[in-house]
């Protein structure tokens, strides 16, 4: 979805903000914004934070350096149908596998044990609590003058939904919930 340049996930477009103004690699960030949400949703739910979260974050932080990496100059993203494609496909994967990975006893994202926790908190739905997690972190991506586009917005708006879609979708063919 980076590589895209249509406008990234929120969540992303923080990260990619952060290493702009400040330095480091966009992995770098993704660890450093999700160790403070382990400590943000330790509050949420007056508990310990979660220290496996750390796990994903670690993760996630080396491939997305490796395949920004492997692909900065190898995509023609400027081609608009290339553009889509690769956001569109990007957005689908993710959304299953958020939708997937929640349903395991996996360690939660940080970004995601945010959705999980203020769901339970509050009550809301999954997909409502995702739309206000990535509501959030696209305004301080914003402030912070990230790489937000039409994709983003799209993100904002659809990726708790897919989450929830794809979930149910799970739920049709039977994959178990752990």
């Amino acid at each position: 979805m980076i590589q895209a340049r249509i406008g990234i996930a929120p969540w992303d477009a923080l990260n990619v903000a952060l290493e702009k103004h400040l330095g480091m690699s966009i992995g770098f960030w993704v660890f450093a914004v999700g160790s403070i949400l382990i400590i943000i949703n330790g509050f949420i739910k007056q508990g310990m934070p979660n220290l496996l979260g750390f796990i994903p974050i670690i993760i996630i932080g080396l491939l997305i350096d490796g395949i920004n990496f492997l692909f900065a100059d190898g995509m023609d993203s400027n081609n608009k149908i290339t553009g889509w494609f690769l956001f569109i496909t990007g957005l689908l994967v993710l959304s299953c596998g958020i939708a997937f990975y929640i349903r395991s006893s996996l360690p939660a994202v940080p970004n995601d044990e945010f959705m999980i926790e203020l769901s339970k908190r509050t009550g809301w739905s999954l997909a409502l609590t995702k739309t206000c997690g990535e509501g959030l972190a696209f305004l301080i991506a914003f402030l912070l003058n990230g790489p937000i586009g039409v994709g983003t917005l799209v993100v904002v708006c659809l990726l708790g939904v897919l989450i929830n879609v794809a979930s149910r979708f799970f739920d049709m063919i039977k994959i178990p919930k752990y």
